[in-house]
This record gives C-alpha cells, sequence and structure tokens, in this order.
C-alpha cells in the first residue's frame, strides 16, 4: 500500500514557556541569553521575549547554539539567527515574536541556549529591556551573561521567554502514518 501526504501542515505552537517575570532590566550590553533543556524533537520557528524599548530602542540579533551547562561553554556553531527591528519594539512592554527564516532543529533532552546580542547596546543610542524572573523558575536553564570574549556565567534568574516550535517531521510522518494504519485496520472487514 502506498501512502501520499498531501498539505500536512501543523500549526506552531510554544513548546517552552517560561512567562514570569518580576521586573524589566538591560543586561550584558556584549551579549546574554538564556540556556534551555528540550523537552521533544522539534523545529523552533520563533522565540517570544517580554522587551521595551528606551530612548528608541536597539535592533537585536538573537542566536541559537548548543550549551554545555556544567562546563556553561556556549557551542561556535550557530544552529540558527534571526533579527529584531526597533521599529517593532515600543516603550511600552511586550512579547515580541522572532521568526527564523530557517528552523532551528532541536533534539530531546539536550541542552541549548539563545544568545543576544544589541545592535546599539546602551547609552544615548537606544537599548531595551527585557523581563526576566528574580528567581530561577525556569528548572531546565539560566539566563547567562556572555562577555566579548565568549565567556559565559549563570544567572540565578530566568529571561521570559518562550520558544515556539513545530514537530520534527518525521515525527509527524510517523503519526500520520499510525493514524492511517488504524484507520485501514478499523475499516477492513473479514471476508
Amino acid at each position: 500500500m502506498m501512502l501520499a501526504f498531501v498539505g500536512v501542515s501543523q500549526a506552531a505552537s510554544v513548546v517552552i514557556s517560561q512567562p514570569i517575570f518580576t521586573g524589566l532590566g538591560d543586561y550584558a550590553p556584549t551579549g546574554f541569553g538564556q540556556s534551555f533543556t528540550s523537552n521533544g524533537a522539534y523545529q523552533i520557528v520563533a522565540l517570544n521575549l517580554y522587551m521595551s524599548s528606551s530612548s528608541g530602542g536597539s535592533d537585536i540579533t538573537v542566536t541559537f547554539h548548543t550549551f554545555d551547562s556544567i562546563s556553561s561553554v556556549l557551542g561556535a556553531t550557530i544552529l540558527g539567527s534571526a533579527t529584531l527591528r526597533e521599529t517593532s519594539l515600543s516603550s511600552t512592554a511586550a512579547w515580541k515574536s522572532i521568526a527564523f527564516t530557517t528552523p532551528v532543529v532541536v533534539q530531546s533532552g539536550s541542552t541549548y541556549a539563545f544568545k543576544i546580542v544589541a545592535k546599539d547596546p546602551g547609552g544615548s543610542t537606544g537599548w531595551n529591556n527585557y523581563g526576566a524572573s528574580s528567581t530561577d523558575v525556569y528548572g531546565g536553564g539560566n539566563r547567562l551573561n556572555i562577555s566579548s570574549n565568549g565567556a559565559v556565567s549563570k544567572a540565578t534568574t530566568d529571561l521570559a521567554f518562550e520558544i515556539v516550535a513545530v514537530p520534527e517531521p518525521c515525527i509527524s510522518i510517523l503519526f500520520v502514518t499510525s493514524l492511517v494504519v488504524a484507520s485501514t485496520r478499523r475499516t477492513r472487514r473479514p471476508s
């Protein structure tokens, strides 16, 4: 029996959510971010951050990397990147979605990190403030401070963030295949 998959699509959904924040802050101007542990195999299509602009705001670039949580080493390979323009920011804090043109593939149980670098990291040229929790409410990672030489230190707080993803295609195909097989078995009648 041949199976044809026509128009199989699944809507993206939030797969990791750390929406709690107790305040807004401007973090390490050379770079900062958040580590997280993937709770499934999926393709990250967007990252949501709670943020606002100050003095006009700044463009930011977000990159995804593997992350060694024991040695606090950020992987050198960029798994994906996206940019958020300052024109999309307001001085009123709100959730902003940063979409990736090429999805970032992650595996279940592995640790990753996203890094945020601002074009204008502060001062009169504008900067951004980001929501963060004052306690470590997300158990799968930490907010990260990243120095200009790449050294990473873990903070005891978490950024407010949401990972938006779709399941890996192979998982979707297996799911659809199992539905087709189950449906076929259900409709067969003994001869």
